[in-house]
């Protein structure tokens, strides 16, 4: 559990349908936030959300590409015209690529991951 009240903060969660983000969301709902819980897939996103309001706590789905600007974009204005503001980040959400070295990348796939 968070050592720190959240209470009234609004926090917004990419990757947040599985694994670490749903974990930090599930989290930061406890300790008080309203949560933006933001994912590729609308399925696990709105399953987190589930989770949070279970244990009563306040979220909201928004399906997002957080490797697209415009998906960043959406997700900002929507979480500030539903609670007014954002005052945490969770930058969770991440794609690996292919392993190999960093000179081998096309940009395209650096920009990506």
């Amino acid at each position: 559990m968070i050592g720190i009240d959240f209470a009234g903060k609004v926090a917004v969660v990419t990757g947040a349908g599985g694994g670490i983000g749903r974990a930090v969301s599930l989290a930061l709902a406890r300790a008080g936030a309203k949560l933006s819980v933001i994912d590729l897939k609308p399925e696990p996103g709105e399953e987190t959300v589930r989770l949070i309001r279970q244990q009563g706590g306040e979220a909201r789905f928004i399906c997002a590409d957080v490797s697209s600007s415009d998906g960043v974009e959406n997700y900002v204005r929507e979480t500030v015209a539903a609670y007014g503001r954002i005052d945490v980040l969770m930058n969770n959400a991440g794609w690996e690529g292919v392993i190999k070295p960093i000179t081998e990348y096309p940009d395209d796939v650096f920009d990506k991951v």
